[in-house]
């Protein structure tokens, strides 16, 4: 793609997304508030080998545990 191409493509995403959100209601004066801000930390689990080397083996490229990608590779 040129980048021509692409900024007429980010330009019809953005506004099919505008589009989309225009009929959404929002309220002014929200605020959330929480009881507790950090999460309590635990012991954890032993990690899953089976999962990571499921989860390397789906990437294209590794290096040892790490995912090799470069930014918008996926695209």
């Amino acid at each position: 793609m040129n980048p021509e191409e692409i900024k007429k493509d980010a330009q019809k995403i953005m506004d099919n997304f505008m589009g989309e959100m225009k009929d959404i209601q929002i309220e002014e004066n929200f605020v959330l508030e929480r009881e507790k801000c950090f999460r309590e930390e635990g012991n954890g689990t032993a990690p899953d080998e089976d999962f990571k080397q499921r989860f390397l083996s789906n990437a294209k490229r590794t290096s040892g545990d790490a995912i090799l990608a470069n930014k918008g590779d996926w695209v």
